[in-house]
């Protein structure tokens, strides 16, 4: 071939060839350094408070990292609870409504039910042995004072209870029996009692939106245990007291009068423990706290935060600072802010 044929390529190694049809030259240029537009810097990070007024806090912030980790301090987004489990106690609030009937003139059986609790009670609210077990364990009152209907009138005009701690009752930590002692008394006439609507709610003190009903009124699983006069009115089953998903019913004899002939056990004491099953208030489990994530401006600068605070108290603040793409060690950055409204 005649003539000279050349071709010039440009490589990453910086050479050019040139070629003819009877030899190969190497021509070598000089490297020009291009920096490399995904690499980052060193982390750098940097946090000062410049003000804290009543609730509020501001931070300045500084560097250059792709994002930072925020922990306030406060309940769910602490630091110290990052890697594990938080636990809390919780308070056990009891409600219930309570209705009597019919507006007659015993007085004596008014005051027909009692909310006691057990600690010692041994469980078996069924067979034979019912009563006598609810007679050997101890029943205190609650302490607490619920409002209980008083006179009897339409047994569905229900009376709140209002809303009541009983935390105290599970302090020995020992499952809990509640039981509504009701009593009959004798040559008397009857007073029905009913209970509806108990709910008992556990209630997380630092975050009230996570408290939540532990049982209803049927999950509360009242049995009654009766002593043999209550156990068997006159045989009519509808005197005898009940209880349903919704309803609790001391019954009671209408007329719980000797005089009458249609059985022996009339004009007898009348008693009988509607006893739950046992309960139990269980510590609550908020998991582990996450932090808030902080991003640079659109610019990739940083500038003021501000965090507000919901309750007065002394917080542990902390700043993570990370870059994701050099996989460097994050910078941490730490200040202690006292709220004080």
């Amino acid at each position: 071939m005649k003539g000279i044929i050349k071709y010039w390529m440009a490589l990453s190694m910086g050479v050019i060839l040139a070629c003819n049809a009877d030899s190969v030259e190497v021509i070598e240029l000089a490297k020009i350094d291009v920096e490399d537009p995904t690499q980052k810097g060193a982390l750098e990070f940097d946090v000062e408070v410049t003000e804290i007024v009543k609730d509020t806090v501001r931070f300045q912030l500084s560097g250059n990292p792709d994002l930072i980790d925020f922990y306030s301090g406060t309940f769910g987004n602490a630091y110290a609870y990052k890697d594990q489990d938080r636990f809390y106690d919780v308070l056990a609030n009891l409600s219930f409504q309570t209705g009597k009937s019919p507006d007659n003139d015993t007085e004596v059986n008014w005051d027909c039910a009692h909310l006691l609790y057990s600690t010692d009670f041994n469980g078996e609210r069924e067979g034979v042995n019912a009563y006598t077990n609810a007679l050997a364990a101890t029943w205190k009152p609650i302490p607490h004072e619920f409002v209980i209907k008083d006179k009897p009138g339409d047994i569905a005009d229900y009376q709140d209870s209002g809303m009541g701690d009983i935390t105290a009752i599970f302090a020995e930590e020992k499952p809990v029996y509640l039981a509504w002692h009701c009593t009959t008394q004798a040559e008397s006439k009857r007073v029905v009692f009913r209970v509806v609507n108990s709910s008992l709610r556990s209630v997380v003190v630092d975050d009230e939106s996570r408290s939540a009903e532990l049982y209803n009124q049927n999950q509360l699983d009242f049995k009654w245990a009766l002593n043999p006069a209550a156990a068997d009115q006159i045989g009519h089953m509808t005197t005898v007291p009940t209880v349903t998903s919704t309803t609790l019913n001391w019954h009671g004899a209408f007329n719980n009068l000797s005089s009458r002939s249609d059985h022996p056990l009339v004009g007898q004491f009348k008693e009988g423990y509607a006893i739950s099953k046992a309960l139990e208030l269980p510590q609550f489990n908020a998991g582990k706290d996450k932090p808030m994530l902080l991003t640079p401006k659109n610019d990739g600068t940083w500038g003021e935060y501000e965090f507000i605070y919901d309750k007065a108290g002394v917080y542990e603040v902390v700043f993570v600072a990370s870059n994701v793409r050099d996989g460097g060690e994050p910078v941490m950055k730490t200040f202690t802010v006292t709220i004080t409204k």
